[in-house]
Protein backbone atom coordinates (compact mmCIF):
# COMPACT_ATOMS: atom_id res chain seq x y z
CA UNK A 1 0.00 0.00 0.00
CA UNK A 2 1.33 3.38 -0.95
CA UNK A 3 -0.43 5.53 1.66
CA UNK A 4 -0.63 4.99 5.38
CA UNK A 5 -4.08 3.98 6.57
CA UNK A 6 -5.81 5.96 9.33
CA UNK A 7 -5.39 4.06 12.60
CA UNK A 8 -8.56 3.40 14.64
CA UNK A 9 -8.65 5.27 17.94
CA UNK A 10 -8.77 1.96 19.81
CA UNK A 11 -5.43 1.00 18.22
CA UNK A 12 -3.62 4.27 18.95
CA UNK A 13 -1.36 2.61 21.53
CA UNK A 14 -0.55 -0.46 19.47
CA UNK A 15 2.92 -0.91 17.90
CA UNK A 16 3.18 -0.53 14.14
CA UNK A 17 5.29 -2.24 11.52
CA UNK A 18 5.70 -0.77 8.07
CA UNK A 19 3.00 1.74 8.92
CA UNK A 20 0.49 -0.99 9.83
CA UNK A 21 -0.94 -1.72 13.27
CA UNK A 22 0.34 -4.96 14.78
CA UNK A 23 -2.74 -6.92 15.96
CA UNK A 24 -2.85 -7.85 19.65
CA UNK A 25 -2.76 -11.59 18.86
CA UNK A 26 0.22 -11.39 16.47
CA UNK A 27 3.16 -13.59 17.43
CA UNK A 28 6.25 -11.79 18.75
CA UNK A 29 9.29 -14.01 18.22
CA UNK A 30 12.99 -13.29 17.92
CA UNK A 31 12.47 -9.59 18.75
CA UNK A 32 10.14 -9.13 15.80
CA UNK A 33 6.46 -9.37 15.03
CA UNK A 34 5.36 -11.98 12.50
CA UNK A 35 2.29 -10.80 10.60
CA UNK A 36 -0.10 -13.65 9.88
CA UNK A 37 1.15 -15.77 12.81
CA UNK A 38 -1.06 -15.96 15.89
CA UNK A 39 0.28 -16.11 19.43
CA UNK A 40 -1.56 -19.10 20.92
CA UNK A 41 -1.78 -17.70 24.46
CA UNK A 42 -3.09 -14.33 23.28
CA UNK A 43 -5.47 -15.94 20.84
CA UNK A 44 -6.91 -18.09 23.65
CA UNK A 45 -7.10 -15.07 25.98
CA UNK A 46 -8.91 -13.07 23.32
CA UNK A 47 -11.46 -15.87 22.94
CA UNK A 48 -11.95 -16.50 26.65
CA UNK A 49 -11.86 -12.85 27.80
CA UNK A 50 -13.90 -11.49 24.88
CA UNK A 51 -11.12 -9.29 23.55
CA UNK A 52 -10.70 -7.87 20.07
CA UNK A 53 -7.92 -9.63 18.18
CA UNK A 54 -6.66 -6.32 16.76
CA UNK A 55 -6.70 -3.78 19.61
CA UNK A 56 -6.88 -6.20 22.55
CA UNK A 57 -9.70 -4.28 24.23
CA UNK A 58 -12.88 -5.93 25.48
CA UNK A 59 -16.06 -5.85 23.43
CA UNK A 60 -18.99 -3.54 24.04
CA UNK A 61 -22.06 -3.40 21.78
CA UNK A 62 -21.08 -5.25 18.60
CA UNK A 63 -18.67 -8.02 17.68
CA UNK A 64 -17.50 -8.73 14.12
CA UNK A 65 -16.29 -12.11 12.92
CA UNK A 66 -14.48 -13.03 9.71
CA UNK A 67 -16.04 -16.23 8.40
CA UNK A 68 -15.09 -18.62 5.59
CA UNK A 69 -17.31 -21.38 4.11
CA UNK A 70 -15.01 -23.91 5.80
CA UNK A 71 -15.73 -22.26 9.16
CA UNK A 72 -19.47 -22.62 8.61
CA UNK A 73 -19.03 -26.31 7.85
CA UNK A 74 -17.23 -26.99 11.16
CA UNK A 75 -19.43 -24.58 13.11
CA UNK A 76 -16.84 -22.12 14.40
CA UNK A 77 -14.22 -19.61 13.33
CA UNK A 78 -10.79 -20.15 14.88
CA UNK A 79 -9.94 -16.45 15.02
CA UNK A 80 -11.30 -14.13 17.73
CA UNK A 81 -13.75 -11.35 16.94
CA UNK A 82 -13.09 -7.67 16.30
CA UNK A 83 -14.68 -4.31 16.97
CA UNK A 84 -16.45 -2.93 13.84
CA UNK A 85 -13.82 -0.22 13.39
CA UNK A 86 -10.98 -2.72 13.85
CA UNK A 87 -12.57 -4.95 11.21
CA UNK A 88 -12.87 -2.00 8.81
CA UNK A 89 -9.17 -1.30 9.29
CA UNK A 90 -8.20 -4.96 8.86
CA UNK A 91 -10.16 -5.29 5.61
CA UNK A 92 -7.94 -2.57 4.14
CA UNK A 93 -4.65 -3.46 5.88
CA UNK A 94 -4.62 -7.27 5.76
CA UNK A 95 -3.52 -8.60 2.32
CA UNK A 96 -5.72 -11.67 2.67
CA UNK A 97 -8.89 -9.78 3.60
CA UNK A 98 -8.27 -7.00 1.09
CA UNK A 99 -7.93 -9.50 -1.75
CA UNK A 100 -4.32 -8.54 -2.51
CA UNK A 101 -3.14 -12.02 -1.55
CA UNK A 102 -4.55 -14.84 -3.65
CA UNK A 103 -2.99 -17.93 -2.09
CA UNK A 104 -2.04 -19.22 1.36
CA UNK A 105 1.60 -19.99 2.07
CA UNK A 106 2.57 -23.57 1.27
CA UNK A 107 4.85 -23.61 4.32
CA UNK A 108 4.21 -20.95 6.99
CA UNK A 109 7.26 -18.93 7.98
CA UNK A 110 6.43 -19.79 11.61
CA UNK A 111 6.76 -23.55 11.11
CA UNK A 112 8.34 -25.05 14.21
CA UNK A 113 8.22 -21.89 16.32
CA UNK A 114 6.84 -22.38 19.85
CA UNK A 115 3.63 -20.68 20.94
CA UNK A 116 2.04 -20.48 17.48
CA UNK A 117 -1.70 -21.01 17.09
CA UNK A 118 -1.98 -23.23 14.03
CA UNK A 119 -5.73 -23.85 14.33
CA UNK A 120 -7.26 -24.07 10.88
CA UNK A 121 -4.02 -23.43 8.98
CA UNK A 122 -2.95 -26.92 7.95
CA UNK A 123 -5.81 -27.79 5.52
CA UNK A 124 -5.43 -24.52 3.58
CA UNK A 125 -1.65 -24.44 3.18
CA UNK A 126 -0.77 -23.63 -0.42
CA UNK A 127 -4.41 -23.43 -1.52
CA UNK A 128 -6.17 -20.53 -3.27
CA UNK A 129 -7.63 -17.95 -0.93
CA UNK A 130 -11.07 -18.58 0.51
CA UNK A 131 -14.05 -16.28 0.41
CA UNK A 132 -14.44 -14.22 3.58
CA UNK A 133 -17.63 -12.70 4.99
CA UNK A 134 -18.09 -10.39 7.96
CA UNK A 135 -20.70 -11.34 10.54
CA UNK A 136 -22.01 -8.93 13.16
CA UNK A 137 -23.22 -10.47 16.43
CA UNK A 138 -24.05 -9.16 19.90
CA UNK A 139 -21.99 -9.91 23.03
CA UNK A 140 -24.88 -12.03 24.31
CA UNK A 141 -24.47 -14.29 21.25
CA UNK A 142 -20.71 -14.67 21.67
CA UNK A 143 -19.90 -18.27 22.63
CA UNK A 144 -16.59 -20.10 22.55
CA UNK A 145 -16.51 -23.70 21.37
CA UNK A 146 -14.14 -26.17 23.01
CA UNK A 147 -12.80 -29.52 21.87
CA UNK A 148 -15.27 -32.21 23.07
CA UNK A 149 -12.37 -34.47 24.05
CA UNK A 150 -10.19 -31.74 25.56
CA UNK A 151 -12.29 -29.13 27.34
CA UNK A 152 -9.29 -26.86 27.91
CA UNK A 153 -8.61 -26.56 24.17
CA UNK A 154 -10.44 -23.60 22.67
CA UNK A 155 -11.55 -24.16 19.07
CA UNK A 156 -12.98 -20.73 18.30
CA UNK A 157 -16.15 -18.66 18.21
CA UNK A 158 -19.40 -20.61 17.82
CA UNK A 159 -21.18 -19.74 14.56
CA UNK A 160 -24.50 -21.36 15.44
CA UNK A 161 -25.82 -18.09 16.84
CA UNK A 162 -28.15 -15.27 15.74
CA UNK A 163 -26.44 -12.96 13.25
CA UNK A 164 -27.36 -9.28 13.01
CA UNK A 165 -25.78 -8.70 9.62
CA UNK A 166 -23.61 -10.44 7.02
CA UNK A 167 -21.45 -8.70 4.43
CA UNK A 168 -19.05 -10.15 1.85
CA UNK A 169 -15.42 -9.09 2.36
CA UNK A 170 -13.68 -10.82 -0.53
CA UNK A 171 -14.56 -13.60 -3.01
CA UNK A 172 -12.78 -16.92 -3.22
CA UNK A 173 -9.98 -17.32 -5.74
CA UNK A 174 -11.09 -19.82 -8.35
CA UNK A 175 -8.83 -22.40 -10.01
CA UNK A 176 -6.79 -21.49 -13.09
CA UNK A 177 -9.26 -22.08 -15.95
CA UNK A 178 -6.54 -22.68 -18.57
CA UNK A 179 -4.95 -25.34 -16.37
CA UNK A 180 -8.30 -27.08 -15.87
CA UNK A 181 -8.96 -27.07 -19.62
CA UNK A 182 -5.52 -28.52 -20.32
CA UNK A 183 -6.05 -31.30 -17.76
CA UNK A 184 -9.46 -32.07 -19.23
CA UNK A 185 -8.03 -32.33 -22.76
CA UNK A 186 -5.25 -34.60 -21.52
CA UNK A 187 -7.77 -36.82 -19.74
CA UNK A 188 -9.78 -37.12 -22.96
CA UNK A 189 -6.64 -37.88 -24.97
CA UNK A 190 -7.04 -34.76 -27.07
CA UNK A 191 -3.48 -33.55 -26.58
CA UNK A 192 -0.10 -34.65 -25.31
CA UNK A 193 0.81 -33.48 -21.81
CA UNK A 194 3.72 -31.49 -23.24
CA UNK A 195 1.87 -29.86 -26.12
CA UNK A 196 0.44 -26.37 -26.19
CA UNK A 197 -3.29 -25.82 -26.35
CA UNK A 198 -4.17 -25.71 -30.08
CA UNK A 199 -6.57 -22.83 -29.43
CA UNK A 200 -3.79 -20.66 -27.93
CA UNK A 201 -2.37 -18.49 -30.75
CA UNK A 202 1.40 -18.25 -31.03
CA UNK A 203 2.73 -15.26 -29.17
CA UNK A 204 -0.45 -14.82 -27.11
CA UNK A 205 0.00 -13.62 -23.57
CA UNK A 206 -0.06 -16.43 -21.05
CA UNK A 207 -2.09 -15.95 -17.84
CA UNK A 208 -0.02 -14.86 -14.90
CA UNK A 209 0.18 -17.35 -12.06
CA UNK A 210 2.44 -15.47 -9.68
CA UNK A 211 0.13 -15.63 -6.70
CA UNK A 212 1.17 -13.88 -3.52
CA UNK A 213 1.23 -15.95 -0.37
CA UNK A 214 0.10 -15.47 3.15
CA UNK A 215 -0.62 -17.39 6.29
Amino acid sequence: MTTQLPVPTRCAGRPTLGGLVVPWITLHAGDRYLFGALDKDRRDRALAERRCQVCGQRFDERICLTVRPADIRVGYTAEPGMHPECLAYSVRACPMLSGETTRYRAAPATLGLPGVAEAGNEPRAGRPADAFDAWWITPSSYRVKTDPEHASQLLGVDLDVPVLRKRPIRPAVGPDLDSLLTLARQALGLEDSTSNCPHQPDGALQPRNAAKESD
